[in-house]
């Protein structure tokens, strides 16, 4: 695993591995006994943060981009690899089944295809939500929400001077001489 993939596996690899256990035990015991709470808040936390960091990503590269598939392209580069995901699934679920009290052993071949599968499942759900993410940046960016036609009209027309427009008024030291009709 290369070290800038770390954070992205242990996210991901803790949603694989809550996935993976839930399918193999199913509603039987909880993952992690006691820290079952913590461990579905830090993969609640793990997720979102994941999604914001995307969607950060996505924004920031939506301005030089025309296209969102090519934004979803770059994004993904920044996913860890499916090994680097599977090897982080299984240090959080034999973690957590060490934190566990002593239950009934599952299939070791069913354990380790169902986390494989689970962390193929999680990384291909991770891909699609980027393309999801880099549609919507472009979309966005590419929408006009209002013209500064305003903004620019201010800044063009000078600015008014008190000495201006006094002369623009004329003011007459005397009335205007009345005219005589019908004289």
């Amino acid at each position: 695993m290369r070290p800038r993939e770390a954070p992205g596996a242990l996210a991901l690899g803790l949603l694989a591995s809550l996935l993976a256990h839930a399918a193999e035990y199913g509603g039987g015991h909880s993952m992690g006994g006691s820290y079952h709470g913590a461990l579905v808040a830090a993969g609640v936390v793990a997720g979102l943060g994941s999604a914001l960091a995307a969607g950060a990503l996505a924004w920031a590269g939506a301005g030089r981009i025309l296209e969102g598939s090519i934004l979803a392209v770059r994004l993904r580069l920044h996913l860890p690899r499916w090994p680097a995901v599977a090897a982080a699934a299984a240090l959080w679920f034999a973690l957590a089944e060490h934190l566990e009290p002593q239950h009934d052993a599952a299939s070791p071949i069913l354990l380790i295809a169902g986390l494989a599968i689970a962390a193929w499942l999680v990384l291909a759900l991770a891909r699609g939500a980027l393309s999801i993410l880099a549609t919507i940046a472009i979309a966005v960016r590419k929408t006009r929400f209002s013209p500064r036609a305003h903004a620019r009209l201010l800044r063009l027309l000078p600015a008014p001077r008190a000495h201006a427009l006094l002369r623009s008024t004329r003011r007459y030291a005397r009335p205007p001489p009345i005219a005589v009709v019908g004289a």
